[in-house]
C-alpha cells in the first residue's frame, strides 16, 4: 500500500499520572482530524480513563485487560486489524498506552504495518516525579524507556526555582536528546539553552547524582499490581485520601468516578504521586468506580481490602502483572 494511503498512528506515552489524558484532551478540544479513532489502554480491569475522554463521536476502543503487551499478535494488533476494518476508515489512530507500557514496543507494530504509518510516539513527563522514578527498582527501567523512545516530550509539573528547572530539563535533554522538548504545548528548545547554564551535566546520571543507577540494574519484570473496585453507594471522601496517604509507599497511582458522601454530583478522583485531586464530571458518569496501581505485596494485598470496606463494594478485582513482556 503506498504510504500516502496509510493511517498516521500517534502513540501517547507516560508513566502513571503523568498528564496523558489531559493531553489527548487537549489535542481533541484543538482538533482531531475527523474520523480519527482512539484506543485507550487502563492497568486494570474498570477503564477509568476511557471514560475521561472528551471525544464526541465516541470512536474509543476500550482495551480493558491490562497492559498492551507480549507479542504483535496479541490484544493490540487484533484492535488496529479491527479498525481498519471500520467504516468509514479511520482517518487517524490515537493510542493512549497504559502508564506502565514501553511505547517503543507499540511503535514496532507501525513500523512493520503495511496499513499504518507511525506519526510519532509523545511522551508525557511528570517531572515532579523524576527523582523518585530515575532510581526506582520498580518504576525506573519503564520509566527510563518511555523518555527514550519518545520523539516529543511534554513536561509537566516543573519546579519554580530556576536551578531545579535547568537540572530538570537536563536530565530529559540528556536521555533522549534528539526528542522535542515541549511545556504547555510550546517548543521550549530556546528556553532550555537559556536556562540551562554552561557547564552543565551533559548525562542523565551526572545530573541526577547519586538517585540515577544503571537502567540494567532494574528488575527486568516490575512487580505491577491493580485493584479495581465497584462501589454500591456514595464512599467517605476523608477515609479514602487517609488510607491512600497511609500506604503511599506502595501506591503508584489512583483514579476514579466516584459518588461522595459531601456531594451532590459524582467525582473524578485522582491520586499521582503525593498529589490527590476531586473534580466534577464533565460528563455522565458511569458508575461509582476507582482503581488503584501499586507495587504488588501483603501492604498493597491489605490497601485492597481496606477499600472494599470503605463502602458497599463487591470484593475487590486484583489484576496480577502480565507475563512476559510488560508494555
Amino acid at each position: 500500500m503506498p504510504t500516502a494511503e496509510r493511517v498516521p498512528l500517534t502513540v501517547i506515552s507516560g508513566f502513571l499520572g503523568a498528564g496523558k489524558t489531559s493531553w489527548l484532551n487537549l489535542q481533541i478540544r484543538r482538533g482531531l482530524p475527523r474520523d480519527s479513532l482512539i484506543l485507550v489502554n487502563d492497568f486494570g480491569s474498570i477503564n477509568i480513563d476511557a471514560q475521561l475522554i472528551e471525544y464526541q463521536d465516541e470512536r474509543i476502543l476500550r482495551l480493558a485487560n491490562g497492559c498492551i503487551c507480549c507479542t504483535l499478535g496479541g490484544t493490540l494488533a487484533e484492535q488496529l486489524a479491527q479498525a481498519m476494518r471500520m467504516e468509514p476508515r479511520p482517518a487517524a489512530l490515537y493510542i493512549e498506552a497504559s502508564g506502565v507500557a514501553e511505547p517503543a514496543r507499540i511503535a514496532d507494530i507501525a513500523r512493520v504495518s503495511r496499513q499504518l504509518s507511525l506519526a510519532t510516539v509523545v511522551c508525557l513527563v511528570d517531572a515532579s516525579q523524576m527523582d523518585t522514578h530515575a532510581g526506582s527498582p520498580y518504576t525506573g527501567a519503564v520509566w527510563h524507556a518511555q523518555i527514550s523512545a519518545a520523539d516529543q516530550l511534554h513536561v509537566n509539573r516543573l519546579a519554580s526555582d530556576d536551578a531545579s528547572r535547568a537540572r530538570q530539563l537536563t536530565v530529559l535533554r540528556a536521555l533522549n536528546p534528539a526528542a522535542r522538548l515541549c511545556l504547555d504545548g510550546n517548543t521550549v528548545s530556546a528556553q532550555i539553552d537559556a536556562v540551562i547554564p554552561a557547564g552543565a551535566p551533559t548525562t542523565a546520571t551526572a545530573a541526577l547524582g547519586a538517585q540515577a543507577a544503571p537502567v540494567t540494574a532494574f528488575a527486568p519484570s516490575p512487580a505491577w499490581r491493580s485493584v479495581s473496585l465497584n462501589y454500591a453507594g456514595p464512599i467517605d471522601a476523608a477515609q479514602l485520601e487517609a488510607l491512600l496517604r497511609q500506604y503511599a509507599d506502595v501506591v503508584l497511582r489512583a483514579k476514579g468516578m466516584l459518588k461522595r458522601r459531601d456531594q451532590d454530583r459524582p467525582q473524578v478522583f485522582q491520586l499521582s504521586g503525593a498529589t490527590l485531586s476531586w473534580l466534577p464530571t464533565r460528563r455522565a458518569a458511569a458508575g461509582n468506580q476507582l482503581v488503584c496501581i501499586g507495587i504488588r505485596g501483603e501492604r498493597f494485598d491489605a490497601l485492597g481490602r481496606a477499600l472494599a470496606r470503605l463502602g458497599d463494594s463487591k470484593p475487590p478485582a486484583q489484576q496480577e502483572p502480565h507475563k512476559g513482556v510488560a508494555l
